[in-house]
């Protein structure tokens, strides 16, 4: 499978971007931790209503407080999370859902910017009874939610960690170091677009649906039923609005909130170590990556307890590559709010 570096896969800023077949499962999870979750994942998962008819797909283990949940990146759905959220279940409670469009989930309205995603979000849990504040967990392009979620809905908010998350403006930021972002970022966007229309052209009925390898028969059905044309157009309409409108809806919400929006709620920010950098020479590689450890830096300032740690030996996927990083920072943030409210 290629890789395209933009922002299709959700990290659009620097790091490997998966073309459409990948970005629904890579980097492949351990067989067994993944292969347990996606049993528990098939069997019990529920579809929660939302007032307006859609349904969507709600996975949580565990008991205790605060509720982690957990968000996925740009064309990933709860089953991102499948070799840490049951290891993260024996701490507290732990919610991972997929958003409109992917998995069982119904598809949303256009457009599907943050703004959308974020009210998605409340409804589900209010409607699910899962009790706030909440620690928020969000991969790469899903940092965008989290973020306005925790602007808005500031109370509801306990801590959060954001592992390799996207950020505001990045595609103009990190221009300066790899100006071909652009070209490489659109031929990303023509291979996913064949993939959305009803019907496929036959020579891409197989390409669309294939993937890494999935831990069980039944995970690997599941995923390629998933891959259908509204799959590919919820991943479309997801990125249509990321280079700017979803920056701009960020920027707004944090007007008035002061220099340090969430206050003193713990923050976590885990950057990949290295950048997977299909078409880019080293030079503009290690550039693009400078910029965005730059930007994550930024991002840990949103918090008087925020910090930015560089995960060595892992890329995008942190969750999956190192998984032990995330674990430990998602307890390190529970036992936080935890000690806070003693």
């Amino acid at each position: 499978m290629t890789q395209a570096f933009g922002v299709l896969a959700g990290l659009a800023a620097g790091l490997a971007l998966a073309t459409a077949a990948q970005a629904a499962d890579a980097p492949a999870a351990a067989p067994s931790p993944a292969a347990a979750w996606w049993a528990g994942y098939l069997a019990k998962a529920r579809l929660v209503a939302l007032p307006d008819g859609r349904r969507m797909n709600l996975y949580c283990e565990g008991r205790g407080a605060p509720v982690v949940v957990l968000d996925s990146g740009l064309g990933d759905g709860a089953w991102s999370w499948a070799s840490v959220q049951d290891q993260m279940s024996a701490k507290t409670r732990v919610c991972a859902y997929d958003r409109a469009g992917y998995g069982r989930s119904s598809p949303g309205p256009a457009p599907r910017d943050s703004k959308a995603i974020v009210a998605d979000m409340a409804a589900m849990l209010k409607a699910a009874r899962e009790p706030g504040p909440y620690v928020l967990v969000a991969h790469s392009l899903g940092s965008f939610d989290a973020r306005l979620f925790a602007f808005t809905h500031l109370r509801e908010v306990a801590g959060m960690v954001l592992v390799d998350p996207s950020a505001d403006w990045q595609m103009k930021r990190m221009a300066a170091a790899a100006p071909k972002m652009e070209a490489l970022t659109n031929a990303a966007y023509a291979g996913l677009k064949p993939c959305a229309e009803t019907p496929r052209p036959p020579e891409r009925a197989k390409p669309c649906t294939l993937g890494r390898p999935a831990p069980s028969a039944e995970a690997q059905a599941y995923l390629t039923a998933a891959r259908g044309p509204g799959y590919y157009q919820a991943m479309l309409d997801e990125v249509s609005v990321f280079a700017q409108t979803d920056s701009e809806e960020l920027e707004a919400a944090r007007q008035g909130l002061g220099p340090t929006p969430l206050g003193e709620k713990p923050l976590v920010i885990l950057t990949a170590g290295s950048l997977a950098s299909p078409g880019l020479t080293p030079e503009e590689a290690a550039g693009a990556h400078r910029i965005w450890v730059t930007m994550h830096d930024e991002m840990a300032g949103l918090s008087t307890r925020g910090v930015n740690r560089v995960v060595d030996g892992s890329a995008h996927y942190i969750h999956q590559e190192k998984p032990q990083a995330v674990l430990d920072a998602v307890a390190e943030v529970v036992d936080a709010v935890r000690q806070a409210r003693r």
